[in-house]
């Protein structure tokens, strides 16, 4: 397993970088808006090389480039679960009890309904800023272009989700936002990935075929 990662490593460390503010047309050209993003931290290293903290993809045909979007610029957790991690990281860091509401859902009429007492926008906007903020300062990615297939697609991501999650070498450091997540997934994968934790890893097979047909 510990081969696999390293290659995984240094081969997304030698791909084209982005980084806020990004170009949608850019990532649109490059990838035809199908594909996966893989998501590095500033301050997170592997034998130095910057560390992958996050795989993802989407699920809609050509949506990809409104996935980056909701991650990056959205301001609205409810509408990206990697936003909702942070998120829950530093309501738990701060021992904010709002973290309860936080996790109700607050996007159809039912839920509004059902939760407006306890979900409040205004007290969430400041933890909104917070988030975006640190993704748009520290987070870059680089990119698996035009996928168009939905199960290759996921076939590639939850083998290198679980690639990443099952090697003996994933550690992160000490000041990882993600240490203080309150679901030990998180804490324990060093990723911000909950999903395809224990799916089959990547075969170095399966690799050597990603590698060949993005170069």
């Amino acid at each position: 397993m510990e081969p696999l990662y390293d290659y995984i490593h240094q081969f997304f460390n030698d791909q084209t970088r982005f980084e806020f503010p990004y170009d949608n047309k850019e990532i649109k050209q490059i990838t035809d808006s199908n594909g996966i993003y893989v998501l590095f931290e500033k301050g997170e290293k592997y034998l130095g090389m910057d560390r992958i903290v996050r795989i993802g993809s989407h699920d809609g045909k050509d949506r990809l480039v409104k996935r980056l979007g909701n991650h990056f610029k959205s301001k609205n957790q409810r509408r990206s679960v990697f936003r909702k991690h942070i998120g829950r990281s530093f309501l738990n860091q701060s021992e904010d009890d709002y973290i309860d509401s936080w996790n109700k859902p607050f996007k159809s009429i039912d839920d509004k309904l059902k939760y407006k007492d306890l979900v409040d926008r205004e007290y969430e906007s400041k933890y909104e800023e917070m988030i975006t903020d640190h993704i748009q300062s520290n987070m870059t990615f680089t990119l698996i272009p035009k996928i168009y297939n939905k199960e290759i697609r996921h076939r590639i991501e939850s083998g290198l989700i679980a690639s990443l999650n099952q090697s003996d070498s994933k550690s992160s450091s000490k000041s990882w936002i993600g240490n203080f997540h309150p679901d030990s997934r998180i804490r324990n994968s060093k990723l911000w990935n909950i999903e395809y934790l224990k799916d089959p890893p990547l075969t170095m097979d399966e690799f050597k075929l990603l590698i060949e047909e993005k170069t």
